[in-house]
């Protein structure tokens, strides 16, 4: 530090000019708000990248939740439709699924071109097009904040149906349930499992 404070009072005390002073006054200045923009940036970047993880994670617990939800709302229609077939008792049905909904967005399609053309001084003609071609997620602003609108929603697909049923050991009533898991939710045979459920 006394290598330092005698240099500075060397400079301000040398036969320096009133403007010298005033551009040496305003370079250290400008330096010392140079760092702490940079400093400030380096914060901000760190805040924004933490609050993006955060998101992420918000969404995938979101994303889990509704899984799980699509997958009890499943199972307890299933059992109550499948308690109803003739020969049936009491029912329990698991469904797994493979992935969460998945949502197409609506997008805003841009297109424009622009065509210049350049003469030079020897006679030469030179045409060239520009064109610029842009697609964005379409944006509504809520109450609450901004939300994606929305095209479609396609349902996650079933990996695989469980039936545990009560009179499910006659062949005639299993035969019934599997055919009604097949067409009520579109799922394929081998991919149902029915049991008989101890009385």
């Amino acid at each position: 530090m006394g290598a330092e404070d005698s240099f500075l009072k060397e400079v301000l005390n040398s036969n320096l000019s009133k403007s010298q002073l005033k551009f040496i006054r305003y370079l250290v200045l400008f330096i010392l708000v140079g760092v702490f923009l940079m400093l400030l940036g380096d914060f901000g970047s760190n805040l924004s990248q933490s609050e993006v993880s955060k998101q992420d994670y918000n969404q995938q617990q979101s994303s889990a939740g509704g899984v799980l939800a699509l997958e009890e709302e499943l199972e307890k229609k299933l059992a109550s439709i499948l308690s109803q077939v003739q020969g049936v008792g009491r029912v329990a049905v698991d469904v797994t699924l493979d992935t969460s909904s998945e949502y197409v967005y609506v997008r805003d399609h841009q297109q424009s071109s622009q065509e210049v053309r350049e003469e030079d001084d020897a006679g030469g003609i030179r045409n060239t097009v520009e064109s610029d071609d842009t697609e964005e997620i379409v944006i509504l602003n809520k109450g609450s904040g901004e939300e994606a609108l929305v095209k479609k929603e396609i349902k996650p697909k079933i990996r695989g149906v469980l039936v545990v049923a009560e009179g499910a050991e006659n062949s005639y009533v299993k035969a019934d349930l599997m055919q009604a898991i097949r067409r009520g939710v579109g799922v394929p045979s081998h991919k149902i499992i029915v049991l008989p459920k101890e009385r």
